[in-house]
């Protein structure tokens, strides 16, 4: 094996025992997906529902890893709770969250290429 390949393939291992585990799914989760799926499919907007499907998706993504029964057990008890007096205000916590998530993974990409120099003039 080459050098180069031994490099890479230690770096790829250090990455993988450095990698954090993924936060186990919160009730403000499914809260936040039902909220999503609500505003999706009640908003007056087309803005506004685009918006809460693209964090229905982004909840979706968060709950993937919840057992049926916390999942069924969750929803029952946000059921309860959510009103109307008070979905948009947490529809806004929600999208905040969505929001301040990709602003995280811009961060991570590496900057843009600088431009090609300018041709010289004669």
């Amino acid at each position: 094996m080459s050098p180069k390949c031994t490099l890479a393939a230690a770096v790829l291992v250090a990455m993988l025992v450095a990698t954090p585990a993924a936060a186990a799914p919160t009730a403000q989760d499914v809260r936040c997906f039902m909220l999503s799926n609500l505003f999706a499919q009640k908003s007056d907007k087309e803005e506004g529902r685009k918006l809460a499907q693209v964090s229905g998706f982004y909840f979706l993504g968060k709950i993937q890893g919840m057992s049926d029964a916390d999942l069924r057990r969750n929803i029952a008890e946000q059921q309860k709770t959510i009103n109307q007096a008070t979905a948009s205000r947490e529809m806004q916590s929600c999208a905040q969250i969505v929001q301040a998530s990709g602003l995280h993974i811009q961060s991570l990409a590496p900057p843009p290429p600088a431009p090609p120099p300018a041709p010289k003039r004669k």
